[in-house]
């Protein structure tokens, strides 16, 4: 028995030798913002195994943990890494990789541009190939709408197929070979949620609007395993670039958490992933069986499910108490009440989260209705039910908002971008229900934030903490913004993308804040963001992007020892 104890002496040794090998990494030198409860910023952090081990001076961190491998911070501020709560990084991600077949079509002011562009495309396409174009902006080519029309794209090619998507991702503009190959006829009924387009003779005129758009993405050539493998891996260090070391991704399914897992198994994934199924989809039934996973392999969570109640503000389709100036009958909702109601009921049940898409007043209201409904029956205890995409609420919702302890999610970008819409599409009454932030906070304690990319302009979590903290647009100021009070502190901006966006995906106690025990999941800006205002913020440079305490991602040489 002494000589078995003793074995086992020696074996625990070997282990506990084996495990302190590991590299302890030294980040010093730097304004390092903690964002834990007492704000505290300290110069320098200590990490192993990806984790935080200590936090103080430099060097007093450096004498103590320093001997092994340091990295300067060269005086620059450090903050948790953002995590982006509204995006699809799936679609993202198999975007960027078709773009090089894509045309470049963003800040392309008119028809001719956009024209050109996709006739380089074209030529050296293969005829039957699909070319596509992203980024053309509706408000640029008002004074040439009438010509957006499957004509004028018949007029580059009627041998290839050519889809130009808008730069929100709304609409997509297509040539009679698209249309032809979606088995599109005039008599084709528009899916929910979306509008296939016809024109006064009731004509198709090739444009798509809103859930149709997924009739060209459903049709394009499919991926292979190892393109779609690639693909993920590309987009995820593309998030590096914007300080992103999580993403709340939508919409994802059984195939791409697959990918996802044997990339993460081949270490080739450097982002957290937080994976949001679709309630229609079969993926949610299949994970209510296998229940929730918490972190796999500290990469990736699967424990949530959203639907859409409605659509774009700017397509008037987001559902409004009132009606719109340019409409006399309310549209239906993408998804039924009765919908909700299961969906709600079954994510309770297996612990998962629930989110939906409520952008209008009325579908905030009317999925308050539900959920109070359920929650008095069910009174779960950490349910963290979250609406996301929320543009518009009334004082009475968001007082609902608190008692319920809902999480609201918003989309500033979105919001700034629809202040051009207000006046002509709601009334003065409607318009004070408007992207209120600031009271959303003081409701419910909190908000996160995102960007809802691919279908946006910028992915910058920095332009996302602009737009709320400004309240204004990139390149223009405008002198009547609506509820100009809601716009909210540099803090509470970066709170969103941070500190409350872990606690909205249950990562509180490992992400979030940089403090012992979590990972060290950290950006390094070029300023001192909260000594800025305005545009300034747009300014700031991401230097460096950590990830688990690994540098992921820098612009610039680092002196690492």
């Amino acid at each position: 028995m002494k000589f078995i104890n003793f074995l086992l002496l020696i074996f625990t040794a070997i282990v506990f030798f084996a495990c302190s090998k590991s590299e302890t990494t030294v980040f010093l030198n730097g304004k390092i913002y903690t964002l834990d409860k007492n704000n505290s910023v300290v110069e320098a952090i200590a990490v192993k195994d990806g984790k935080i081990i200590d936090l103080g001076k430099s060097n007093e961190i450096k004498d103590k943990y320093g001997k092994e491998k340091t990295v300067d911070l060269a005086g620059k501020t450090v903050l948790p890494g953002f995590i982006e709560s509204e995006g699809s990084l799936v679609d993202f991600s198999l975007e960027l990789a078709r773009y090089n077949n894509m045309a470049d079509l963003k800040n392309l002011k008119s028809i001719e541009k956009i024209i050109n562009a996709v006739t380089d495309k074209v030529k050296n396409s293969k005829e039957g190939s699909w070319v596509g174009g992203y980024g053309w902006d509706d408000e640029s080519l008002a004074g040439e709408i009438e010509l957006i029309t499957k004509s004028t794209l018949d007029k580059i090619s009627t041998k290839h197929h050519i889809y130009l998507i808008n730069s929100d991702g709304t609409i997509v503009w297509c040539n009679s070979k698209v249309i032809k190959a979606l088995q599109i006829t005039n008599l084709t009924p528009s899916p929910e949620g979306g509008e296939i387009s016809r024109d006064d003779n009731g004509e198709l005129d090739g444009l798509l609007f809103g859930k149709a758009i997924n009739l060209v993405k459903e049709k394009l050539p499919k991926f292979t395993k190892e393109d779609m493998q690639n693909a993920l891996e590309g987009g995820a260090r593309e998030m590096l670039k914007y300080g992103i070391t999580g993403v709340a991704d939508r919409n994802l399914t059984s195939e791409s958490i697959n990918a996802f897992k044997e990339l993460i198994d081949s270490s080739r994934i450097p982002i957290h992933i937080y994976a949001i199924l679709t309630g229609s989809d079969e993926a949610f039934g299949e994970y209510l069986n296998k229940g929730i996973v918490a972190d796999y392999k500290n990469k990736l969570s699967v424990r949530s499910v959203t639907l859409d109640y409605d659509g774009a503000f700017e397509l008037q389709s987001a559902a409004m108490s009132e009606n719109y100036k340019t409409e006399s009958k309310k549209k239906n909702p993408y998804t039924d009440e009765a919908t909700i109601e299961k969906t709600l009921r079954a994510a309770l049940d297996k612990n998962f989260q629930f989110t939906i898409k409520t952008v209008g007043d009325e579908a905030v209201n009317r999925v308050l209705n539900i959920i109070e409904k359920v929650i008095k029956e069910k009174n779960p205890k950490d349910a963290r039910i979250k609406l996301e995409n929320v543009e518009f609420i009334s004082q009475s919702d968001l007082n609902r908002i608190k008692e319920l302890k809902i999480i609201l999610s918003v989309r500033p970008e979105s919001s700034v971008s629809d202040m051009d819409y207000i006046n002509i599409l709601i009334s003065p009454e409607a318009k004070k229900n408007f992207a209120l932030w600031n009271s959303m906070i003081k409701s419910a304690g909190l908000i996160t934030s995102g960007s809802g990319f691919p279908f946006s302009l910028s992915i910058s979590p920095l332009t996302g903490i602009y737009y709320l903290t400004a309240r204004q647009p990139v390149d223009t100021l405008l002198s009547d913004v609506p509820n100009p009070d809601q716009k909210i502190s540099v803090q509470d901006a970066v709170k969103a993308y941070t500190v409350w966006a872990a606690y909205s995906t249950f990562q509180e106690e490992t992400r979030g804040t940089l403090e012992k025990g979590k990972f060290a999941d950290m950006v390094v800006l070029s300023d001192d963001i909260f000594n800025l205002t305005g545009t300034a913020i747009l300014n700031t440079k991401v230097i460096m992007t950590i990830v688990n305490g690994i540098v992921e991602y820098e612009i610039k040489e680092n002196k690492t020892k």
